[in-house]
């Protein structure tokens, strides 16, 4: 009977391998640039993290970090670091402000075009540059139709970066006074720059697309309007209303929407009166945010204007102990909350108060918000796994406040659409789209980014952006989009085996978080997270496991000696008989053609999983049955005539 279930890998399997990569929506390296970091290679890991990604320093600040929760060294003790290395690579070579607060840009991006191929690719594999998925390379010649990009926000700038670099004339439509959508109205200064957030769009906007602020959808111009004057429109307009609590007092002053509470302060609205006892309700990484914004502002002083006298007025008033008490109710237990368990941590450092299982009944008032009433909860979820609180009759509790931020969840307003747009708009309050093509229900317009699929990470709106582009210049050109998956094996020379791998003491490196400002210090819009210096970095980004590296069995070659099971340090190799392992259709067909010639025969088996690519079975091998080899993968998007 077989006791070991096997497959053969294929190219979906390397790729998976390199798991942080492949977690990422636009496909960016992090194992090339965190590789390249522990090498002290900063400018080619910056050319790495910016290859697919327009964003790249913005989010080194706030990424979400999917292949920080892919990362297989998170399986051995703590996943890499990825996001803040990126930003540390980014703050060197990027967008940055210097010590001395003067912006540095970058060459613009054109100027990278092809610099990447001039590395010598060595051991870590370097992208050579045009293959990445979702990354026009080369700026395209002209072509003479226009595009209206509806929204500058991640998803409609990076659409328009793509499209103004496949030769279309691009104009983005803003309704705010600013670019950068949530990125500027929505993350708090002291998670994001602001004069980052305007170098990133300064250097999309070099490429050609022309950018009009203080124009909306629906009050300056209709969707009408933009397809008789544009040849295609992409909507890409976020969320900016909030969800209602739908009880009683809702319509109580003092009672505040979560976005537009950030809205307010990030446009310079300081002179909010929030009171000494403030309520955010919500359990989400928004709801961190703002019960951390209105710490440091609810009661920043009134000033004329001038926000720095005002912050340092604050900032006494803090080291005299005059500190806001902000409370969050959450209707989760703390390991259910949306919110980023390090968000949490860093609320709760600054004082933040989070009470968990209870749920607003009604807010109390005359005129203006006192108090909230709440039920506690028994659980959140049902045996389905299905949001439906169930609450403990009789466990009424008033909190009393003098302000009330609502923050559970945003939704997309819509009002906008009229009958004849021929738009089909969702339950949910976002446009119906094609979930491949980012089609909406109406000819030559689509959409992407939050209004299309809900609130998500700034790095699925990046990739929307560049997944819409793709479908505007096929439908504009009539030419059809193709994936081109590959995967490229690299020998490693066998005098090379003994640097293959992690460096040497790397299990012994724990991750070690980026230094913050001292919770005293984090008043107003202070930086919170100071970052890495260059040799935290260099030790954080030695900790990478070097996923590309495989090991790269020939059984013609192999004589069976066992030698590499016996070296293997991890006991990820095993030889076996046949007999003891099934698998699909095409193990069980490779099986009994072997074991029709050689009854007897073996079959050498490897746990990826377990495998720290030290190189050492390779070094035994007598008969070099065993290679190692570095994988990459490209993803290229081929236009095809139709």
């Amino acid at each position: 009977m077989a006791q070991y279930p096997v497959y053969f890998p294929d190219l979906t399997f390397y790729q998976k391998t390199v798991a942080c990569q492949f977690a990422c929506p636009v496909r960016t390296d992090a194992r090339g640039y965190v590789t390249a970091i522990a090498q002290g290679e900063y400018e080619r890991a910056y050319l790495i993290a910016r290859e697919t990604n327009p964003f790249a320093s913005t989010c080194g600040w706030v990424c979400g970090a999917p292949c920080e929760a892919a990362c297989r060294r998170g399986e051995i003790d703590a996943p890499i670091a990825i996001r803040a290395l990126k930003r540390f690579v980014n703050d060197r070579y990027g967008v940055y402000l210097g010590e001395e607060g003067e912006a540095r840009q970058p060459p613009a991006w054109p100027a990278y075009v092809g610099r990447s191929d001039a590395f010598d690719m060595g051991n870590t594999v370097m992208p050579t540059g045009r293959h990445q998925l979702n990354r026009v390379r080369e700026r395209q010649a002209k072509t003479g139709q226009r595009v209206a990009i509806v929204g500058a926000g991640p998803a409609g700038l990076t659409c328009a970066h793509d499209l103004a670099l496949l030769g279309h004339d691009v104009t983005i439509f803003e309704a705010a006074a600013a670019a950068g959508g949530m990125l500027r109205l929505g993350v708090p200064e002291y998670r994001l720059p602001r004069e980052l957030i305007d170098l990133e769009i300064e250097a999309i906007l070099s490429l050609g697309p022309t950018l009009k602020l203080n124009q909306a959808l629906g009050r300056d111009f209709s969707l009408a309007d933009l397809r008789q004057e544009f040849d295609a429109v992409f909507i890409g307009i976020g969320t900016f209303r909030s969800r209602n609590l739908n009880v009683a007092g809702e319509e109580l002053d003092g009672v505040l929407r979560a976005v537009d509470f950030l809205i307010n302060v990030n446009l310079g609205g300081y002179n909010l009166d929030l009171g000494q006892k403030i309520v955010v309700i919500g359990g989400g990484n928004v709801a961190m945010d703002v019960a951390r914004t209105a710490a440091r502002l609810g009661q920043a002083p009134q000033s004329g204007g001038d926000l720095e006298m005002a912050l340092d007025v604050a900032r006494t008033a803090v080291r005299l102990g005059a500190t806001q008490e902000v409370h969050c109710l959450v209707v989760e237990d703390q390991d259910e909350m949306m919110a980023d368990p390090i968000e949490i941590m860093e609320a709760k450092e600054e004082g933040i108060l989070i009470h968990n299982h209870v749920i607003p009944k009604r807010i109390v008032g005359n005129g203006r918000a006192s108090g909230i009433e709440t039920l506690d909860v028994a659980r959140t979820f049902d045996e389905n796994g299905r949001f439906n609180p169930q609450f403990i009759p009789g466990t009424e509790k008033i909190w009393d406040c003098d302000s009330v931020i609502v923050a559970i969840g945003q939704t997309g307003d819509l009002e906008w659409v009229k009958p004849e747009d021929g738009l089909e708009v969702s339950p949910r309050g976002t446009l119906v789209v094609d979930k491949k093509s980012l089609a909406t229900t109406a000819p030559g317009v689509y959409t992407g980014g939050d209004i299309a699929f809900g609130p998500r990470l700034i790095i699925n709106a990046v990739a929307d952006g560049q997944r819409a582009a793709h479908s505007i210049h096929s439908y504009l050109q009539n030419v059809q989009p193709r994936l081109v998956r590959k995967g490229f094996f690299t020998p490693i020379p066998e005098k090379e085996y003994a640097d293959v791998g992690p460096v040497r003491n790397y299990l012994r490196w724990q991750r070690q978080m980026p230094e913050m400002l001292p919770v005293n210090r984090r008043i107003g819009v202070s930086t919170v997270e100071i970052g890495y210096d260059e040799a935290t970095a260099q030790e954080q980004a030695g900790r990478c496991l070097i996923c590309t590296i495989n090991p790269i069995f020939d059984g013609e070659l192999c004589i069976l000696c066992n030698g590499c099971v016996d070296v293997c340090p991890t006991d990820c190799l095993k030889l076996v008989p046949l007999s003891a392992v099934a698998g699909d259709e095409l193990v069980t067909a490779v099986i009994d053609r072997q074991t029709a010639d050689w009854p007897a025969a073996s079959a050498m088996l490897l746990d990826p999983a377990r495998c720290i690519r030290c190189s050492l079975c390779a070094f035994r091998c007598p008969t070099d049955a065993i290679t190692m080899e570095t994988f990459r993968f490209t993803e290229e998007v081929i236009f095809d005539q139709q």
